[in-house]
């Protein structure tokens, strides 16, 4: 028999208004020291995953929603934490996750990521804490809590497999005067990682870009202290035309 492949059903008019244009000129690295950061998965409806993912991008099975928190005191963007979902995709067989909703707490440093990578940060208080017993991210964005996730039952993750794999984050993005998906860019340095159950006691589907996106079934909570290089993006991926028939092209600079 042969094997069906799957392809997202939304079209790439729909992105048209919430692409922002990003700078190819800047290529300098930038290494961010200590950053903890949270990544919580949870399983949503394939049907609705198919309905809101671009043509080009296949969906991920078992289809999910994952929701990444970053803390980072100092370095040379200043301190600030952010915060994305997005939902889990494949250019090609390489995972990504396309970004539906982004919170920062500076605009300068939310500015900075949309002109390299393509997110369209709102300001927010984003918060991210470690405590004894659990890991808790919360955003509340004009008055309002639109995400509040925990993950407990933590056990630490050792030896050579001590590392989490965070799948790259693609934006809608004008480069170079064309509408395309941008992959974020970035490589870690894992010091250390702990495992548990992650379980959401809020989440706005609507104010965190699609209404009818819900997580369901929690599959993985991380937390992890790490160093983060940033990389200037590399790769765009076409909103209709798949990576495997072309659709995905190295950034001509």
């Amino acid at each position: 028999m042969k094997a069906e492949l799957l392809y997202g059903q939304r079209a790439a008019a729909d992105y048209c208004d919430r692409s922002p244009a990003i700078d190819v000129s800047l290529t300098e690295e930038v290494a961010l020291q200590n950053v903890q950061v949270h990544y919580a998965l949870f399983e949503v409806p394939m049907q609705v995953t198919l309905e809101c993912l671009p043509a080009s991008l296949h969906p991920a099975i078992p289809a999910h929603l994952g929701m990444t928190f970053w803390r980072c005191d100092s370095g040379p963007l200043g301190a600030f934490e952010c915060a994305w979902v997005g939902l889990a995709c494949r250019t090609g067989i390489k995972p990504r996750h396309l970004i539906q909703a982004a919170y920062v707490t500076r605009a300068d440093v939310g500015d900075w990521l949309q002109h390299r990578y393509g997110f369209d940060f709102q300001l927010a208080d984003v918060h991210y804490r470690e405590t004894y017993d659990r890991l808790q991210g919360r955003i509340l964005h004009n008055g309002h809590t639109v995400l509040d996730t925990v993950t407990t039952q933590m056990q630490p993750v050792v030896g050579a497999s001590a590392a989490v794999k965070y799948s790259p984050a693609l934006n809608p993005a004008r480069v170079n005067e064309q509408s395309l998906l941008v992959q974020m860019e970035a490589s870690y340095a894992f010091k250390r990682v702990i495992r548990g159950t992650p379980q959401v006691l809020t989440f706005d589907a609507a104010a965190l870009g699609d209404a009818r996106i819900a997580p369901q079934y929690p599959m993985s909570g991380t937390h992890a202290l790490v160093d983060i290089t940033l990389h200037a993006p590399r790769f765009t991926a076409d909103f209709t035309l798949p990576a495997e028939q072309g659709g995905a092209q190295k950034i001509a600079r």
